[in-house]
């Protein structure tokens, strides 16, 4: 398979920053001999700014996957303090997680049980289904996907288990706020649990994606979660709604990268002819193509030839890196931020009906923003 260097493409110094470097050889899905010398030896050249290094695996939630190789592969190199501190923070979010795994198979069975069909997004379904551990991925809150249609039946058994609306409506503006392109979720608050929920009708605003239930369901399939049995997406949808929700953030939740880059990897089997199909239904190939060449410059996954020729021969591919890339390695402005996601999220579309929707929805925003004030 071809690399980066080969491809002729304007290679931005994404390993400038040793730190960087130094995270991204950590969370690879596959760490082979060559991997491990580099990793032990950025960690012994005495070069990494170890207070930095925390800092931003904390960013890119990814410390998790950091502690743990760095305590496989090279704990007597690693400063003390600086792996104590990594091991803390293991456990701080190894502990939430669990709790949080517990909070959401509690609902999922009350929904069951209350003929509600409930998909758990993301949170710990996903860090088990990938990692095989739900320690393994970070996540503050938890996701739950149900059809529209159930949205309210949801919201009165989270009412009666101690959670309140984040924001209070009347019916009227409930039934505005669901039809509204620009939203996605209804999301609930548990203040003694510390608890954040997001019941999701849509995979993203309508404007990043129309990806809604009624396209998955006829796929969902069972999956032990901490031993319960609950309602899965199949590893080939997971892998378009993914790249949607990472591409949503520009690609800086490496986080997220690395679910997508893990799923491949551990899935040799994987139907890419079903993948390339969903995605071009959802409209949303291009962005899949940017996740799969992400995932194998940035994390070494090997993508089968066929599919690679197909991702390289995506010429807007290219053309977006530079965006990209200064988005996550880069101390990026607010205002040059701005206009990079926003000529980002136009040219990441391939269908004029959805360039015209974000089009919309840009405008919207804009007048909002200015008649409060905000812009």
């Amino acid at each position: 398979m071809k690399t980066l260097s080969k491809l002729n493409i304007k290679n931005q110094a994404i390993h400038a920053l040793p730190e960087i470097e130094l995270i991204l050889c950590c969370v690879r899905p596959q760490v082979d001999d060559a991997t491990t010398a580099r990793i032990k030896s950025l960690v012994k050249e005495n070069n990494i700014d170890w207070q930095k290094f925390v800092q931003k695996a904390h960013s890119y939630s990814v410390v998790s996957l950091v502690y743990t190789r760095l305590n496989t592969i090279c704990p007597e190199f690693v400063p003390e303090t600086i792996l104590n501190q990594l091991r803390s923070f293991f456990g701080a979010i190894a502990g939430r997680n669990l709790f949080l795994t517990g909070e959401l198979i509690k609902l999922l069975s009350l929904m069951q049980q209350q003929g509600i069909v409930a998909v758990p997004y993301k949170g710990p379904v996903l860090a088990s289904l990938i990692y095989g551990n739900v320690a393994l991925r970070q996540f503050g809150d938890l996701d739950i996907i149900v059809q529209q249609k159930d949205i309210f039946a949801v919201k009165k058994l989270l009412l009666t288990q101690g959670y309140r609306c984040k924001v209070n409506m009347t019916y009227a503006e409930e039934i505005a706020y669901l039809q509204s392109k620009t939203e996605h979720t209804y999301d609930f608050i548990h203040d003694d649990k510390g608890i954040f929920i997001e019941v999701h009708w849509r995979i993203a605003p309508k404007y990043v994606s129309r990806i809604e239930p009624q396209h998955l369901w006829k796929d969902l399939e069972p999956f032990s979660l901490a031993g319960t049995t609950v309602s899965n997406l199949s590893n080939e949808d997971w892998l378009p709604i993914l790249c949607v929700h990472a591409s949503r953030h520009m690609w800086t939740r490496l986080a997220c990268l690395c679910d997508i880059a893990t799923l491949i990897q551990n899935n040799p089997n994987l139907n890419w002819e079903k993948v390339l199909k969903q995605a071009s239904t959802w409209g949303c190939r291009r962005i899949l193509f940017l996740g799969l060449f992400l995932a194998h410059h940035l994390l070494g996954v090997v993508l089968p030839e066929e599919i690679w020729q197909q991702v390289k021969a995506e010429p807007r591919v290219t053309t977006l890196l530079p965006q990209v890339y200064n988005q996550l390695f880069h101390e990026v402005g607010t205002s040059d931020r701005f206009l990079g996601r926003t000529l980002y999220h136009i040219q990441i579309r391939e269908r004029l009906q959805d360039k015209v929707l974000y089009f919309q929805s840009f405008f919207y925003w804009l007048m909002t923003a200015r008649t409060s004030g905000e812009f």
